[in-house]
């Protein structure tokens, strides 16, 4: 839980500091001239307007990552669960949330398009008019472009993060990574398996210095360990 939280502060300092340069760099894509002029007073007073919805695009961020790390989750189980196999190990809440996290910043920017005018009700207009004169008449495109590419960005993410599983047999157990990359590991080659105290958390190295940390996986079942330590001879250390 402590993790996931300053991964969540993380993700707000990253906000805080991204989104201005973001900005920075649509100022001088879009360099055409507004129509609408707007006080110096009224500028300030949006730019403060303006934290609210940094804070709304970081309470929707928040959400959708929780919710996209337990989909990642769900979804890595279900895609590779086969009765080709004896046991499958796909990544947890835990593993997933940074994924989720990349998308939750992406897909966020959605729902704080749709709700910006709610929120900042009689001032919206004025709002439209601060950006207009701020980032010029073609913002708008511009904002579109780089929001359909976030949007190729965090399918890419989505398909990547289910990649990853473990698939045991009585022999041996196969590991894929995000890349498709499969290594196949004998339970004979393994050297240790300690129990982390944790229910379902081990560590498990082989002769060849490959170290598997269950952490970051669905809870190991008994059965699973039992019979790794069968094959390769070793007890389980604590």
């Amino acid at each position: 839980m402590l993790e996931i939280l300053k991964s969540l502060l993380l993700s707000f300092f990253v906000i805080a500091v991204l989104l201005p340069v973001v900005r920075f760099v649509t100022r001088k894509v879009t360099s055409g001239v507004s129509n609408e002029s707007i006080t110096e007073s009224e500028v300030k007073y949006m730019q403060r307007q303006e934290w609210k919805l940094m804070l709304l695009y970081f309470f929707f961020t928040s959400a959708i990552a929780v919710f996209s790390a337990g989909v990642l989750s769900l979804l890595a189980s279900g895609l590779h669960n086969s009765q080709d196999h004896l046991y499958l190990l796909t990544p947890n809440f835990r593993a997933m949330f940074m994924p989720g996290l990349l998308i939750g910043l992406i897909l966020a920017i959605l729902p704080l398009w749709w709700t910006r005018n709610t929120v900042l009700g009689e001032d919206a207009e004025l709002y439209q008019a601060y950006l207009q004169q701020q980032e010029g008449l073609r913002s708008k495109r511009t904002y579109t472009f780089i929001l359909l590419f976030l949007l190729v960005i965090a399918g890419a993410i989505t398909w990547y993060a289910t990649r990853w599983h473990i698939t045991i047999n009585k022999q041996q157990m196969t590991i894929t990574d995000y890349t498709l990359k499969q290594k196949t590991l004998q339970h004979s080659n393994i050297s240790s398996i300690q129990f982390l105290g944790k229910e379902g958390e081990y560590i498990i190295t082989f002769t060849d210095g490959t170290i598997l940390n269950t952490s970051y996986l669905k809870p190991v079942q008994f059965e699973t360990i039992a019979l790794l330590a069968q094959q390769s001879g070793k007890r389980v250390m604590r």
